[in-house]
């Protein structure tokens, strides 16, 4: 099971998409897997006026980002920064909440697209000099049609 490092309380009404279990069976074996934290943030309540927008237009909004960090190389490190793992390779997985209706569509979305998306992404890390840059896939879901599409960074 992917570690969960974070869980935001909810505000009534709203509710996870998936659960930890899920999205670790979602990715199955894929590459890193074993290497993820998860971090269910509630980060997209805020400001609460443009979320009750969001909610009220139906419009696109990100249900899950998929992230790698390299190494941070050259920092001179305190003693604690260097015992938390602070320069390390990072390999996070952020899941936002959705409206409680939403739910049920929002979890298809990610069974069927996302989560085979990430294992794709995950799976690309296999190329050479891919860990040497900062990428990220972030899964937006759009609850007007129950549409998920993917977007990739390849990198800064």
């Amino acid at each position: 099971m992917i570690p969960t490092r974070y869980k935001s309380k909810l505000r009534k009404g709203l509710s996870w998409p998936l659960g930890a279990e899920a999205i670790t069976a979602g990715l199955g074996d894929a590459p890193h897997v074993a290497d993820l934290s998860l971090w269910f943030t509630d980060g997209v309540t805020h400001p609460v006026a443009a979320f009750q927008r969001v909610v009220r237009d139906a419009l696109p909004y990100t249900l899950m980002v998929a992230e790698y960090r390299p190494e941070k190389r050259g920092y001179n490190l305190s003693n604690s920064m260097a015992k938390s793992g602070w320069h390390e390779a990072k390999w996070e997985l952020h899941v936002t909440p959705v409206p409680a209706p939403w739910r049920a569509a929002a979890g298809a979305a990610l069974r069927e697209l996302g989560l085979p998306a990430v294992v794709d992404w995950l799976r690309s890390s296999e190329r050479a000099g891919w860990e040497s840059r900062r990428r990220h896939i972030q899964l937006v879901f759009a609850a007007a049609d129950g549409t998920l599409t993917s977007q990739v960074s390849d990198g800064v």
